[in-house]
């Protein structure tokens, strides 16, 4: 028995159905032409929402399938988000991007080398080699002795030895005689090697010159090295004093 003062509890009475349930449940009783024109009208409203410039996300759920099978229950829903560079998803305004700087340092040019002066270069380029002096073997002061049995200097030898006749002696009263070639310098001035090269393959002279003090002259040695003399003294008719200059190579 129960007490009658005590009131039994009642179960809780269902919820009244809400509005995505109702709408489901209008929608699915619809014939085929009411239900293709709320879908006209659902596209209408989203071409209005893309021409403002809003993403539209449309999710339709609940149409029945071709076969007329059993409908979705739940009704179309429309979700419309901002733009994903203005709005975030978490729904936090992202901070304004600073505008760009322009006081960067803008790179330092190079200075370019200068361009040589037109035609510097090729004439560096061209210039011959100077060619180096031709070096003096050996230089000093001889004496043709006629008296003795060895009357004259071979000069390829340092220093030069005594020879009966070898490339200058004497063989009579002011007279030297060359050996292998002999020829008076007649300018002024004492000759360098190239001067007596060419006065050598040019004048081929005689094998004896008359010289007196004072005169000078190109000879050639045994090993065909050049030398030039200049007569200095010539005491008497036996001896005559030479300052003799031997260049090397030949």
């Amino acid at each position: 028995m129960t007490n009658p003062g005590t009131r039994t509890p009642q179960p809780p009475s269902p919820a009244p159905p809400g509005r995505r349930a109702r709408f489901a449940a209008w929608y699915g009783q619809q014939d085929s032409g009411v239900k293709a024109a709320v879908i006209g009208f659902a596209g209408a409203v989203l071409a209005a929402l893309i021409g403002a410039g809003a993403t539209v996300l449309v999710v339709v759920i609940g149409q029945a399938n071709d076969a007329g099978g059993e409908e979705e229950t739940t009704p179309p829903s429309w979700v419309t988000s901002a733009p994903a560079e203005t709005r975030p998803s978490d729904g936090t305004t992202p901070p304004e991007s600073p505008p760009p700087t322009t006081d960067s340092p803008s790179p330092t040019p190079r200075p370019s080398s200068p361009s040589p002066e037109p035609g510097r270069a090729s004439e560096t380029a061209a210039a011959p080699p100077v060619p180096a002096e031709p070096r003096v073997r050996w230089q000093g002061t001889v004496i043709l002795d006629g008296t003795a049995g060895v009357r004259g200097w071979f000069f390829d030898p340092v220093p030069p030895g005594r020879a009966p006749a070898g490339d200058l002696w004497i063989r009579g009263v002011n007279e030297v005689y060359g050996t292998w070639a002999i020829a008076a310098w007649r300018s002024a001035g004492p000759p360098d090697r190239a001067e007596c090269v060419a006065l050598l393959n040019t004048h081929l002279g005689d094998p004896a010159l008359d010289v007196q003090v004072g005169d000078r002259a190109c000879f050639a040695t045994e090993n065909r090295r050049i030398g030039s003399f200049e007569v200095t003294d010539i005491p008497d008719a036996d001896h005559i004093q030479l300052a003799v200059t031997v260049w090397e190579g030949s």
